[in-house]
């Protein structure tokens, strides 16, 4: 079986032989989300989505999640980390302008804000299309099934990809050097899977290493769990958790737990959730889906639609109008994945800092080198009880965990994988000059070494120097606010948001006049299997 030291010599030797090394150039992009709240308390803001900032519903970089208030930032995608950062920076700098004016400010960390219930959280608006209208009533399936407050949890997602020269290399380092077009594209969809499964296996180092939420606010649970002890100012932790998103604290989903959905390959992953959307729900059909002329979700069964499945990391295709995530998947296979474990760094006024996404970076080049063994269901059902498990215990770092292979004290498994990683972030530094792929991984074997450092823990110590989670977030937005009112905005970036805000109001004007039939005769035609 191949190695992960051959996979690299191999790799060393292609971009040697090509001259170049763009075989190494990844194309990453992220998408950040982030409660507007008001600046005096704290408190979720229920003012609609400020229209200086365009349409929630066309624009390409400011928009909604679930909640009106649950902000989302979208970068577009760059050849280099650094890309990444200056997009978003731009946009948290014109949008805490714009914040600033109404009194309200983004809440920084994960876990949400003090929220008095389910009304509490507004429904995110998109106007009065048939498309506006499917995602208003998707997000009130959403509430029926699993209350709002889950919804406004935020988190940073990743989308990453490989270079077409990458791929040139892969296909002669596994000897697939005749392929044809749709060989070449089964075999690139392959390999990412591969590498997701790699991930799951690997995920619960991301949890440790940069879990941000061991604290909630006691709004956020109707009662205290047991394993969370209370904290002055209505706050609970997990005494050793570092993220409580990503455990079954966070994204409850009762009705999720026991579908098994397949990594393996393309069509299986297709049929599996396929099978979700198709399959009824007894407490969802218990709940309507239209009832006295208003819908209460989009349909009765397991999924609404394919995104509604939770999963700490998908294969993803850029759909064309109208069409689902699997028709595309299933058409053009493959086109990159979509990293979705990531806490909020509350730490960071953009809510990541750079060496976590050059981290990320090496982490996913050692998942898709590191071999292609198949997931079976009981690894599958083990690797999910093991990151829930590190989720909510995983600063203990004495502590024995079953990766599958008997207990392990959790310090010596993540030292042997940072070892792993640090082969890679060795690799990549040298081969392209950038040292900030070897520094990403030195941070990281700092935290090992000095547990304070983790960004769990860091949280924990401000809430307790705060008088609790609510007083120190709140205290924390304001200081990042701060900074950057003292960033002015220069005439060229506060022109280019103007404009494509006043584009996305043209375009969502534009979709709505270009309806032609009533929503219930949309729906019908969108829920149709493609």
């Amino acid at each position: 079986m191949t190695t992960l030291s051959d996979a690299l010599q191999a790799l060393a030797v292609h971009c040697q032989q090509a001259a170049t090394t763009s075989a190494l150039t990844f194309h990453r992009g992220v998408e950040r989300e982030a409660l507007r709240v008001d600046r005096t308390e704290g408190r979720i803001s229920h003012k609609p989505h400020p229209k200086t900032l365009g349409s929630a519903l066309t624009h390409s970089s400011i928009t909604t999640d679930y909640s009106e208030s649950l902000m989302e930032f979208i970068t577009g995608v760059h050849p280099s980390v650094e890309g990444v950062i200056k997009e978003l920076e731009d946009i948290h700098n014109l949008v805490n302008h714009e914040l600033f004016q109404q009194d309200e400010c983004l809440w920084p960390a994960s876990m949400p804000c003090y929220l008095a219930g389910n009304d509490d959280v507004p429904i995110a608006y998109y106007g009065e299309s048939n498309t506006g209208k499917l995602k208003r009533v998707y997000r009130e399936g959403l509430s029926n099934r699993y209350g709002r407050i889950m919804q406004c949890i935020a988190g940073m997602h990743y989308n990453f990809s490989f270079d077409k020269d990458f791929w040139l290399f892969l296909e002669q380092h596994k000897g697939k050097t005749t392929l044809s077009a749709s060989e070449k594209q089964a075999f690139q969809s392959d390999s990412y899977f591969a590498l997701i499964r790699n991930f799951r296996r690997s995920s619960w180092m991301l949890s440790l290493l940069f879990g941000a939420s061991p604290a909630i606010d006691d709004s956020f649970l109707p009662k205290k769990p047991d394993s969370l002890t209370s904290l002055e100012k209505h706050t609970w932790f997990g005494p050793k958790a570092t993220s409580l998103r990503m455990s079954d604290l966070g994204y409850q989903n009762k009705a999720q737990a026991d579908l098994y959905v397949c990594y393996n390959e393309v069509d299986t992953y297709i049929s599996t959730i396929k099978n979700a959307l198709r399959t009824p729900y007894q407490r969802y059909q218990d709940i309507g889906v239209k009832v006295d002329g208003q819908y209460r979700q989009l349909n009765s069964n397991l999924l609404q639609i394919e995104n509604e499945y939770y999963s700490d990391i998908r294969p993803k295709r850029v759909t064309q109008p109208g069409e689902h995530p699997s028709a595309a998947l299933h058409a053009r296979g493959v086109e990159y994945i979509e990293v979705r474990i990531m806490d909020l760094d509350p730490s960071s006024s953009i809510g990541m800092q750079s060496s976590t996404l050059y981290f990320i970076d090496v982490f996913l080049l050692y998942c898709m080198l590191r071999g292609d063994e198949h997931l079976g269901s009981e690894e599958c059902k083990q690797l999910r009880k093991m990151q829930q498990e590190i989720a909510s215990h995983g600063r203990d770092l004495e502590m024995d965990f079953d990766f599958g292979q008997g207990p392990i004290k959790l310090r010596h498994k993540a030292e042997q994988m940072l070892d792993e990683l640090t082969q890679v972030a060795d690799f990549l530094s040298a081969k392209t000059g950038n040292a900030a792929y070897q520094q990403a991984v030195a941070i990281q074997k700092e935290k090992l070494a000095d547990e304070t450092q983790l960004p769990s823990a860091q949280l924990l110590a401000r809430c307790k120097a705060q008088q609790g989670y609510q007083s120190a977030m709140l205290a924390l937005s304001k200081e990042q606010q701060a900074q950057w009112m003292a960033c002015p905005l220069t005439q060229e970036l506060t022109r280019e948001f103007m404009d494509k805000a006043e584009r996305s109001l043209q375009d969502q004007a534009a979709i709505e006049a270009a309806d032609e039939v009533d929503f219930d005769t949309f729906l019908a035609a969108y829920l149709t299997p493609q």
